[in-house]
């Protein structure tokens, strides 16, 4: 996919990566040929994290919908409410390996998508990585509390987000049950 046509940091943009009725809506921040890092928002224009997205798994990008003029105007009030840049915490586009030590060396939450598991996703705290694999571990997202530690490949890794506001959530309320 070509990405060279979008705007870094000024377009938003409905990006897909499976069916016509998913995808989500954001900012590309940065990107290489293999990936795109894309600031998201929700469905009320609030910021919803940093998402990393290989490529070979996005299977469209639309510009300019009737819905995105609705989300730019969403956007405009919480940039009034709040008044906060669009920033991107990394000086050039991060690998995985990036993204994974930002939020290990932050306790941050993270959500990811793996092939070996396209069905499957998965939330927690990184406990360790290394060239090939990931130890997550997992936070239940009904309870807050951590129930298991998943072995990942990080090869099968396709999506990650990170610093969303659903995870913020999810942190704050599993230090609060774990003390």
């Amino acid at each position: 996919m070509n990405f060279d046509t979008y705007k870094i940091k000024d377009e938003l943009l409905e990006i897909y990566s499976g069916s016509e009725e998913t995808f989500c809506v954001g900012k590309i921040l940065s990107q290489n040929r293999d990936s795109i890092l894309f600031r998201s928002y929700d469905a009320q224009g609030k910021n919803d994290g940093l998402h990393f997205i290989k490529s070979s798994h996005i299977s469209e990008i639309k510009s300019n919908t009737q819905y995105l003029r609705k989300m730019q105007l969403y956007l405009a009030y919480w940039r009034e409410q709040e008044d906060a840049p669009l920033t991107n915490p990394f000086k050039k586009h991060p690998a995985l390996s990036g993204l994974l030590a930002y939020a290990m060396e932050n306790k941050k939450i993270i959500t990811v998508f793996c092939s070996s598991k396209p069905d499957e996703l998965l939330t927690g705290y990184v406990e360790i990585y290394d060239n090939k694999k990931i130890k997550l571990n997992c936070v239940d997202m009904e309870t807050a509390c951590i129930y298991e530690t998943a072995t990942l490949l990080k090869e099968d890794i396709f999506y990650l987000e990170v610093d969303s506001l659903d995870n913020e959530l999810l942190k704050y309320a599993n230090e609060k049950i774990e003390r």
